[in-house]
């Protein structure tokens, strides 16, 4: 039996998590700066500390609904891969959980496709099911400007 640790958060009424290792901070939205002609799930940049990231509207990202471009009361997960740091938009933090691989399960089938290429699968916790994103599957498409 593994142990995994995840980040969990809230898109839309979902529960979402993402592994804490992916993490490299949380923070409530600061000054977002638009940038034209962006593409639709890239909601800006913002300066943190000196290092310029993107801020991408991670339920347009996976195909949820979404007003994140436009509210200030979102928190950021800052997120770090090998190549880019980007910051995620969320709707609220849940905390951090671990999760034994007894519970894990692969993406239910009934869920849109498209989000489902983003899942790594589902915990099933007392109340509701946690779903489990793939990082690098969200980071794989490119966030430059067009």
């Amino acid at each position: 039996m593994s142990i995994q640790q995840l980040c969990t958060f809230y898109l839309n009424g979902s529960h979402f998590g993402i592994a804490i290792e992916d993490v490299q901070e949380i923070i409530r939205q600061p000054t977002l700066t638009r940038i034209p002609f962006a593409p639709p799930d890239v909601c800006g940049l913002i300066n943190l500390r000196g290092q310029v990231l993107p801020v991408v509207d991670l339920p347009s990202r996976i195909g949820l609904r979404s007003t994140f471009c436009s509210s200030d009361t979102t928190y950021n997960i800052i997120v770090k891969s090998i190549e880019d740091t980007v910051s995620f938009t969320v709707d609220d933090l849940g905390d951090v959980l671990e999760c034994s691989s007894e519970s894990f399960s692969l993406p239910p089938a009934n869920l849109n496709a498209h989000l489902r290429s983003f899942l790594n699968g589902a915990y099933q916790l007392e109340q509701e099911f946690l779903l489990v994103l793939n990082t690098p599957k969200i980071l794989e498409s490119p966030l430059t400007i067009r």
